[in-house]
Protein backbone atom coordinates (compact mmCIF):
# COMPACT_ATOMS: atom_id res chain seq x y z
CA UNK A 1 0.00 0.00 0.00
CA UNK A 2 1.26 3.46 -0.86
CA UNK A 3 2.02 5.57 2.20
CA UNK A 4 0.08 8.71 3.02
CA UNK A 5 2.28 11.79 2.73
CA UNK A 6 2.01 14.07 5.78
CA UNK A 7 3.65 17.47 6.28
CA UNK A 8 4.09 18.75 9.83
CA UNK A 9 4.31 22.55 9.70
CA UNK A 10 5.54 24.89 12.47
CA UNK A 11 7.20 28.30 12.30
CA UNK A 12 10.06 28.46 14.82
CA UNK A 13 13.46 26.82 14.49
CA UNK A 14 14.07 26.59 18.25
CA UNK A 15 13.22 23.49 20.26
CA UNK A 16 10.11 24.55 22.20
CA UNK A 17 6.95 22.74 23.19
CA UNK A 18 5.33 22.87 19.75
CA UNK A 19 8.50 21.63 18.06
CA UNK A 20 8.77 18.82 20.61
CA UNK A 21 5.20 17.83 19.77
CA UNK A 22 5.95 17.79 16.04
CA UNK A 23 9.05 15.67 16.56
CA UNK A 24 7.19 13.30 18.85
CA UNK A 25 4.51 12.66 16.21
CA UNK A 26 7.03 12.20 13.41
CA UNK A 27 9.20 9.81 15.42
CA UNK A 28 6.42 7.65 16.86
CA UNK A 29 3.81 7.46 14.10
CA UNK A 30 3.47 4.29 12.04
CA UNK A 31 6.10 4.68 9.34
CA UNK A 32 4.58 1.82 7.40
CA UNK A 33 1.43 3.88 6.86
CA UNK A 34 2.59 7.50 7.04
CA UNK A 35 5.48 9.21 5.27
CA UNK A 36 6.00 12.22 7.55
CA UNK A 37 8.23 15.19 6.85
CA UNK A 38 8.66 18.47 8.73
CA UNK A 39 8.89 22.09 7.56
CA UNK A 40 10.09 24.90 9.83
CA UNK A 41 12.73 27.59 10.01
CA UNK A 42 16.09 25.97 9.31
CA UNK A 43 19.60 26.34 10.62
CA UNK A 44 18.70 26.02 14.30
CA UNK A 45 18.37 23.42 17.02
CA UNK A 46 15.07 22.01 15.78
CA UNK A 47 16.46 21.12 12.36
CA UNK A 48 19.42 19.45 14.04
CA UNK A 49 17.13 17.27 16.17
CA UNK A 50 14.97 16.35 13.17
CA UNK A 51 18.01 15.34 11.13
CA UNK A 52 19.27 13.18 14.02
CA UNK A 53 15.97 11.32 13.91
CA UNK A 54 16.33 10.58 10.18
CA UNK A 55 13.20 12.55 9.29
CA UNK A 56 13.00 14.69 6.14
CA UNK A 57 13.28 18.40 7.00
CA UNK A 58 12.38 21.31 4.71
CA UNK A 59 13.74 24.74 5.76
CA UNK A 60 10.92 27.23 5.40
CA UNK A 61 10.52 30.80 6.62
CA UNK A 62 7.06 31.62 7.97
CA UNK A 63 7.23 35.27 9.11
CA UNK A 64 5.09 36.22 12.08
CA UNK A 65 3.97 39.28 10.11
CA UNK A 66 1.54 37.12 8.19
CA UNK A 67 1.10 37.95 4.50
CA UNK A 68 -0.24 35.69 1.78
CA UNK A 69 2.78 36.51 -0.43
CA UNK A 70 4.91 34.43 1.94
CA UNK A 71 2.75 31.44 1.00
CA UNK A 72 4.61 30.92 -2.28
CA UNK A 73 7.47 28.73 -0.92
CA UNK A 74 4.95 26.56 0.92
CA UNK A 75 2.84 26.23 -2.23
CA UNK A 76 5.96 25.21 -4.18
CA UNK A 77 6.77 22.61 -1.52
CA UNK A 78 3.23 21.24 -1.81
CA UNK A 79 3.36 21.20 -5.63
CA UNK A 80 6.61 19.24 -5.49
CA UNK A 81 5.49 16.67 -2.92
CA UNK A 82 1.67 16.56 -3.25
CA UNK A 83 1.00 15.90 0.41
CA UNK A 84 -2.21 14.14 1.39
CA UNK A 85 -2.47 16.00 4.69
CA UNK A 86 -0.87 19.00 6.37
CA UNK A 87 -0.75 19.19 10.16
CA UNK A 88 -0.17 22.75 11.35
CA UNK A 89 1.02 23.73 14.82
CA UNK A 90 0.41 27.10 16.47
CA UNK A 91 -1.01 30.34 15.14
CA UNK A 92 1.61 31.32 12.56
CA UNK A 93 1.90 27.91 10.88
CA UNK A 94 -1.87 27.56 11.23
CA UNK A 95 -2.34 30.68 9.10
CA UNK A 96 -0.04 29.60 6.27
CA UNK A 97 -1.09 25.96 6.28
CA UNK A 98 -4.81 26.69 6.21
CA UNK A 99 -4.45 29.31 3.48
CA UNK A 100 -2.61 26.61 1.54
CA UNK A 101 -5.65 24.38 2.13
CA UNK A 102 -7.92 27.19 0.85
CA UNK A 103 -6.03 27.22 -2.47
CA UNK A 104 -5.78 23.41 -2.60
CA UNK A 105 -9.15 22.07 -1.37
CA UNK A 106 -8.16 18.42 -1.84
CA UNK A 107 -5.50 18.76 0.85
CA UNK A 108 -6.64 17.63 4.30
CA UNK A 109 -5.71 19.93 7.17
CA UNK A 110 -5.33 19.20 10.88
CA UNK A 111 -4.52 22.11 13.19
CA UNK A 112 -3.17 21.81 16.74
CA UNK A 113 -3.73 24.68 19.15
CA UNK A 114 -0.69 24.83 21.44
CA UNK A 115 -2.27 27.11 24.00
CA UNK A 116 -4.33 30.20 23.18
CA UNK A 117 -1.72 32.66 24.36
CA UNK A 118 -2.94 35.81 22.64
CA UNK A 119 -5.99 35.97 24.90
CA UNK A 120 -3.56 36.93 27.69
CA UNK A 121 -2.26 39.90 25.71
CA UNK A 122 -2.82 43.36 27.11
CA UNK A 123 -2.97 44.63 23.53
CA UNK A 124 -6.70 44.66 22.76
CA UNK A 125 -6.09 45.24 19.03
CA UNK A 126 -3.73 42.27 18.79
CA UNK A 127 -6.14 40.07 20.72
CA UNK A 128 -9.08 41.03 18.51
CA UNK A 129 -7.12 40.68 15.25
CA UNK A 130 -5.69 37.27 16.20
CA UNK A 131 -9.13 35.98 17.14
CA UNK A 132 -10.68 37.27 13.91
CA UNK A 133 -8.00 35.58 11.80
CA UNK A 134 -8.46 32.30 13.67
CA UNK A 135 -12.24 32.49 13.23
CA UNK A 136 -11.82 32.96 9.48
CA UNK A 137 -9.46 29.98 9.22
CA UNK A 138 -11.85 27.51 10.87
CA UNK A 139 -13.58 26.93 7.51
CA UNK A 140 -10.30 25.56 6.09
CA UNK A 141 -9.68 23.18 9.01
CA UNK A 142 -10.78 19.55 8.71
CA UNK A 143 -9.95 18.76 12.35
CA UNK A 144 -8.64 20.73 15.31
CA UNK A 145 -6.65 19.29 18.21
CA UNK A 146 -6.58 20.94 21.64
CA UNK A 147 -4.13 19.79 24.29
CA UNK A 148 -6.50 20.38 27.22
CA UNK A 149 -10.23 20.46 27.90
CA UNK A 150 -9.91 24.07 29.07
CA UNK A 151 -8.38 25.09 25.73
CA UNK A 152 -11.18 23.19 23.98
CA UNK A 153 -13.82 25.19 25.86
CA UNK A 154 -11.98 28.46 25.21
CA UNK A 155 -11.55 27.69 21.51
CA UNK A 156 -15.24 26.82 21.05
CA UNK A 157 -16.38 29.86 23.04
CA UNK A 158 -14.21 32.16 20.89
CA UNK A 159 -15.35 30.37 17.70
CA UNK A 160 -11.79 29.49 16.70
CA UNK A 161 -12.65 25.79 16.57
CA UNK A 162 -15.69 23.82 15.45
CA UNK A 163 -16.94 21.78 18.42
CA UNK A 164 -17.93 18.86 16.19
CA UNK A 165 -14.53 18.71 14.52
CA UNK A 166 -12.30 19.16 17.57
CA UNK A 167 -10.46 16.51 19.59
CA UNK A 168 -8.68 16.79 22.93
CA UNK A 169 -5.32 15.01 22.80
CA UNK A 170 -2.69 15.84 25.43
CA UNK A 171 1.01 16.13 24.72
CA UNK A 172 2.98 12.94 25.08
CA UNK A 173 6.50 12.04 26.18
CA UNK A 174 8.53 8.87 26.35
CA UNK A 175 8.07 8.37 30.08
CA UNK A 176 10.59 5.54 30.18
CA UNK A 177 13.33 8.02 29.31
CA UNK A 178 12.86 9.69 32.70
CA UNK A 179 12.30 6.60 34.83
CA UNK A 180 14.75 5.70 37.59
CA UNK A 181 17.11 8.60 37.01
CA UNK A 182 20.33 8.27 38.98
CA UNK A 183 21.61 11.47 40.56
CA UNK A 184 24.40 12.89 38.42
CA UNK A 185 27.09 13.50 41.02
CA UNK A 186 29.55 14.76 38.42
CA UNK A 187 27.11 17.51 37.42
CA UNK A 188 26.62 18.41 41.08
CA UNK A 189 30.35 18.81 41.50
CA UNK A 190 30.65 20.76 38.25
CA UNK A 191 28.04 23.22 39.50
CA UNK A 192 29.73 23.58 42.89
CA UNK A 193 26.94 21.77 44.75
CA UNK A 194 27.14 19.16 47.48
CA UNK A 195 24.89 16.54 49.03
CA UNK A 196 23.77 18.92 51.76
CA UNK A 197 22.26 21.34 49.27
CA UNK A 198 18.51 21.31 48.66
CA UNK A 199 18.04 22.10 44.97
CA UNK A 200 15.03 23.95 43.59
CA UNK A 201 14.86 23.61 39.81
CA UNK A 202 13.07 25.47 37.04
CA UNK A 203 13.23 24.81 33.29
CA UNK A 204 11.63 27.52 31.13
CA UNK A 205 12.46 30.19 28.62
CA UNK A 206 12.89 33.56 30.28
CA UNK A 207 9.90 35.77 29.55
CA UNK A 208 6.97 37.30 31.40
CA UNK A 209 4.78 34.21 31.04
CA UNK A 210 7.20 31.92 32.87
CA UNK A 211 7.42 34.19 35.92
CA UNK A 212 10.93 33.31 37.14
CA UNK A 213 10.95 36.62 39.00
CA UNK A 214 8.63 35.13 41.62
CA UNK A 215 11.17 32.40 42.36
CA UNK A 216 14.00 34.91 42.74
CA UNK A 217 11.96 37.15 45.01
CA UNK A 218 11.11 34.16 47.18
CA UNK A 219 14.72 32.96 47.12
CA UNK A 220 15.83 36.17 48.83
CA UNK A 221 13.89 35.18 51.95
CA UNK A 222 14.27 31.39 51.73
CA UNK A 223 18.06 31.41 51.87
CA UNK A 224 17.95 33.38 55.11
CA UNK A 225 15.90 30.62 56.70
CA UNK A 226 17.44 27.66 54.87
CA UNK A 227 21.09 28.45 53.96
CA UNK A 228 21.56 25.11 52.18
CA UNK A 229 18.92 25.88 49.55
CA UNK A 230 20.11 26.45 45.96
CA UNK A 231 18.20 27.46 42.82
CA UNK A 232 18.95 26.29 39.28
CA UNK A 233 17.37 27.94 36.24
CA UNK A 234 17.63 26.20 32.86
CA UNK A 235 16.80 28.19 29.74
CA UNK A 236 17.41 31.35 27.76
CA UNK A 237 15.21 34.18 26.56
CA UNK A 238 14.61 37.90 26.47
CA UNK A 239 14.29 38.27 30.26
CA UNK A 240 17.39 36.28 31.18
CA UNK A 241 19.65 39.30 31.66
CA UNK A 242 17.02 41.04 33.78
CA UNK A 243 16.81 38.00 36.04
CA UNK A 244 20.61 37.77 36.29
CA UNK A 245 20.73 41.45 37.21
CA UNK A 246 18.03 40.95 39.84
CA UNK A 247 19.93 38.03 41.36
CA UNK A 248 23.11 40.11 41.52
CA UNK A 249 21.38 43.14 43.00
CA UNK A 250 19.74 40.90 45.61
CA UNK A 251 23.12 39.34 46.44
CA UNK A 252 21.94 35.89 45.43
CA UNK A 253 24.91 34.98 43.23
CA UNK A 254 26.12 32.29 45.64
CA UNK A 255 22.69 30.68 45.79
CA UNK A 256 21.40 30.88 42.21
CA UNK A 257 22.76 29.16 39.10
CA UNK A 258 21.74 30.25 35.61
CA UNK A 259 22.76 27.23 33.55
CA UNK A 260 21.52 28.50 30.16
CA UNK A 261 20.00 26.19 27.56
CA UNK A 262 20.91 22.55 28.11
CA UNK A 263 20.50 19.39 26.09
CA UNK A 264 21.01 17.02 29.00
CA UNK A 265 17.81 17.87 30.84
CA UNK A 266 17.61 14.40 32.38
CA UNK A 267 20.85 15.08 34.22
CA UNK A 268 19.36 18.23 35.71
CA UNK A 269 16.08 16.56 36.65
CA UNK A 270 18.19 13.95 38.45
CA UNK A 271 19.76 16.53 40.79
CA UNK A 272 16.63 18.59 41.55
CA UNK A 273 15.01 18.01 44.92
CA UNK A 274 11.87 19.83 43.81
CA UNK A 275 10.60 21.38 40.58
CA UNK A 276 8.92 24.82 40.67
CA UNK A 277 6.79 26.05 37.76
CA UNK A 278 5.08 29.40 38.56
CA UNK A 279 3.81 30.35 35.08
CA UNK A 280 1.19 33.06 34.64
CA UNK A 281 -0.47 31.13 31.79
CA UNK A 282 0.24 27.88 29.99
CA UNK A 283 -0.81 25.47 27.29
CA UNK A 284 0.33 21.96 28.22
CA UNK A 285 4.05 22.22 29.01
CA UNK A 286 6.35 19.31 28.32
CA UNK A 287 8.62 20.17 31.24
CA UNK A 288 5.78 19.53 33.67
CA UNK A 289 5.23 16.05 32.21
CA UNK A 290 8.98 15.40 32.26
CA UNK A 291 9.28 16.50 35.90
CA UNK A 292 6.40 14.18 36.80
CA UNK A 293 7.97 11.26 34.95
CA UNK A 294 11.30 12.07 36.65
CA UNK A 295 9.57 11.45 39.99
CA UNK A 296 9.99 14.96 41.33
CA UNK A 297 7.90 16.80 43.92
CA UNK A 298 6.30 19.68 42.03
CA UNK A 299 5.00 23.13 42.88
CA UNK A 300 3.04 24.76 40.05
CA UNK A 301 0.54 27.54 39.42
CA UNK A 302 -3.17 26.85 39.86
CA UNK A 303 -3.89 27.37 36.16
CA UNK A 304 -6.84 25.50 34.60
CA UNK A 305 -4.64 23.77 32.01
CA UNK A 306 -2.15 22.58 34.64
CA UNK A 307 -4.93 21.37 36.92
CA UNK A 308 -5.91 18.95 34.15
CA UNK A 309 -2.47 17.35 34.46
CA UNK A 310 -1.81 17.39 38.22
CA UNK A 311 -4.07 16.87 41.23
CA UNK A 312 -3.60 19.47 43.98
CA UNK A 313 -2.01 18.07 47.16
CA UNK A 314 -1.81 14.65 45.49
CA UNK A 315 0.70 14.94 42.64
CA UNK A 316 1.73 18.58 43.17
CA UNK A 317 1.32 21.56 45.44
CA UNK A 318 -0.32 24.55 43.79
CA UNK A 319 0.29 28.27 44.25
CA UNK A 320 -1.06 31.65 43.27
CA UNK A 321 1.63 32.69 40.73
CA UNK A 322 1.41 36.29 41.95
CA UNK A 323 1.80 35.49 45.64
CA UNK A 324 5.39 35.27 46.88
CA UNK A 325 4.29 34.27 50.38
CA UNK A 326 2.39 31.32 48.95
CA UNK A 327 5.47 30.05 47.14
CA UNK A 328 7.59 30.62 50.28
CA UNK A 329 5.20 28.49 52.32
CA UNK A 330 5.05 25.66 49.76
CA UNK A 331 8.83 25.43 49.26
CA UNK A 332 9.29 25.53 53.05
CA UNK A 333 6.75 22.73 53.47
CA UNK A 334 8.60 20.49 51.03
CA UNK A 335 12.00 21.39 52.46
CA UNK A 336 10.88 20.36 55.93
CA UNK A 337 8.87 17.26 55.04
CA UNK A 338 10.60 14.43 53.19
CA UNK A 339 7.54 12.19 53.48
CA UNK A 340 5.41 14.78 51.67
CA UNK A 341 8.06 15.05 48.96
CA UNK A 342 8.08 11.27 48.53
CA UNK A 343 4.29 11.04 48.35
CA UNK A 344 3.93 13.82 45.76
CA UNK A 345 6.78 12.45 43.65
CA UNK A 346 5.39 8.91 43.59
CA UNK A 347 1.89 10.08 42.66
CA UNK A 348 3.24 12.38 39.94
CA UNK A 349 5.28 9.57 38.41
CA UNK A 350 2.26 7.25 38.32
CA UNK A 351 0.04 9.92 36.75
CA UNK A 352 2.66 10.71 34.08
CA UNK A 353 2.18 7.29 32.48
CA UNK A 354 -1.10 8.39 30.88
CA UNK A 355 0.91 10.92 28.85
CA UNK A 356 3.24 8.39 27.27
CA UNK A 357 3.57 8.67 23.48
CA UNK A 358 2.21 5.15 23.15
CA UNK A 359 -1.08 6.56 24.47
CA UNK A 360 -1.18 9.92 22.64
CA UNK A 361 0.30 9.43 19.16
CA UNK A 362 -2.15 6.65 18.15
CA UNK A 363 -5.00 9.10 18.78
CA UNK A 364 -3.45 11.52 16.26
CA UNK A 365 -2.90 8.69 13.79
CA UNK A 366 -6.58 7.81 14.07
CA UNK A 367 -7.53 11.35 13.04
CA UNK A 368 -5.24 11.08 10.02
CA UNK A 369 -6.82 7.76 9.02
CA UNK A 370 -10.37 9.08 9.37
CA UNK A 371 -9.64 12.09 7.18
CA UNK A 372 -7.66 10.24 4.55
CA UNK A 373 -10.39 7.62 4.07
CA UNK A 374 -12.82 10.37 3.00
Amino acid sequence: MEKFKILQLIDGGFLGGGQTNVLSIAMNADRGTFDISIAARGGEKFEEEVQKSNITFHPLELPKVMRTKYLKPLQELYDENRYDLIHTHGGVAGFYGRILKKHNPGLKCVHTIHGIHYINSGNIFRKSLSRSIEQYLVQFTDRTICETHNDFLTAVKNRIADRAKTDIIPNGINTGTYANLKKNSALMQQLGLNENNFIVGNISRFDEQKNQKLILQTAYFLIRKYPQIRFIFIGAGKNLKNMQDLARESKLEDFVIFAGEQENLKDYYSIFDIFVFPSLWEGMPYVLLEAMASRLPIICSYLPNLLEVIKPDHSALIIDPRDMDDLFRKISALYQNSELREELAQNAMIESTQYDVTETVPQIEQIYRELLKQ
